[in-house]
Formats: structure tokens, sequence, C-alpha cells
């Protein structure tokens, strides 16, 4: 359930406690492409296992733009969340799994089973690049209305909403903004990122043709092993 406030001072975000991790079939889809998009290929291990969730750690530094509060990219984080396709038929569930690498105070990644992407932190905004590497914002500063910049996905993006008030399975959480970028031509899409303070992107919808598409937070946080022993946080 999203609450949109009119633009304003965003207030501080109050949430609950973190949700468990569920189970869930897994799922790839085309239109929740955000962190897809200047995606390099994930790398394997001697055996063939994906390392996504695996490296050396990273570091434990923040760059001080005022973005990063909307896109905290903490090493080590996990972000679970669960998807769905509106298509034609039955809706199609799944799960989207990510990994956070923090390679210095400017510089992080956001790690899943398809690849990497690459976010570079400036007074400029929240950098990255589109699948065709040519350069893009997740977020431009300053955070205003009238700020326009191209988008992951290739397409115009702006602030849609302020003051953004959200409940997902990972809790409630408040002084959101959320994005929309957009493009037409042959291939017509829109995406709304919301994003969250000290959390990072919250919920994701995508649009193109009859196609919807979206992605909501479970769990953000240490990755959790669920052993022999029950449930443990992973150092």
């Amino acid at each position: 359930m999203i609450e949109r406030a009119s633009w304003g001072r965003p207030r501080r975000a109050e949430r609950d406690q973190p949700g468990r991790l569920p189970r869930g079939s897994r799922a790839s889809l085309a239109l929740l492409a955000l962190v897809a998009a200047g995606c390099s290929s994930s790398t394997s291990s001697a055996d063939g296992s994906s390392t996504w969730q695996g490296g050396t750690a990273g570091v434990d530094a923040t760059s001080g733009s005022a973005a990063e509060r909307f896109f905290p990219l903490k090493d080590g984080t996990l972000y679970h969340y669960k998807t769905e396709a509106l298509k034609e038929g039955p809706v199609q569930a799944g799960v989207l799994m990510m990994k956070v690498h923090r390679t210095s105070a400017t510089r992080g990644e956001l790690r899943k089973p398809a690849g990497t992407q690459v976010f570079e932190f400036s007074s400029l905004g929240i950098a990255t690049q589109t699948k065709t590497g040519a350069p893009a914002f997740l977020l431009k500063l300053p955070i205003d209305p009238n700020t326009t910049w191209l988008g992951p996905q290739g397409g115009k993006t702006r602030i849609s909403a302020s003051d953004v008030s959200i409940t997902t399975p990972a809790g409630s959480f408040a002084g959101c903004l959320t994005t929309l970028e957009e493009r037409g031509g042959d291939s017509p899409f829109r995406v709304q990122t919301t994003l969250c303070p000290d959390v990072g992107i919250v919920a994701l919808e995508a649009q193109s043709g009859g196609a919807v598409e979206r992605a909501e937070l479970v769990y953000y946080g240490p990755p959790i092993d669920i052993g022999e022993e029950g449930l443990r946080r992973v150092p």
C-alpha cells in the first residue's frame, strides 16, 4: 500500500522490523530490469556455481552524497523481493535476490545471479549505465520535481512523488521518493521506482504494452542461513 503526500520536506522513515525470508519460487522478469541495465555477467567458481553471493568482503564507507540516503549500498546487505507478472493468463509469482558489494566510499555494486551493476556516488547523484553503456543515473541531484535525467533503461526520468509512505512485507516506510522513467517510440515503457531513506529500493513497477510487472521488498539486511540449528544471520 502506497500513500503519497504533496511535495515537501521528507519525514523520517518509521519502519517495522524487517520481515523474515520466506520460501518462494525463483523467477526472472524481463521488465523488472532496473538492476539489469549496465550489468556485467556474473562470475562462477571452479565447480561452476555462481559467486554472486560470495567473494571478498567490501568496505564499510559512505560517500556523503545527499542521494546516498535513498540508496545506501551497505556492504553485505541482502535484498529479497517478491515479484509478480500480470500478463495474459494467471499471475506469475517469483522472487528477486540481490546482494551489495561496496568497493569504495564512492562506488558500490548490486550483485545478482544474472550479473552485477555498478553505481557511483557523487555531488551529481547516483550514476550508473544503461545496458548499451550510455551514462545514466538512478537518482540525480538536486532532489526536485523539475530535475530530469536519463534513467537506467534509457528513458527520461524524474521524481514523480515525494514524502511517500509505503508498506511492503518488509515493513512500513515513510519519507520516500518515487521516480518515473518513461520511453516512447516503437517499444514504449514506464518504470516507477520507490526509494526509501536508509533502505534503498522498496518497490518497483514496470509497464510495457499490456504487461505489468511488480516487485516489493520482503527482506533487507545480513544474509540469513536456515540450518539444522535454526535461523541465524551470516556474518
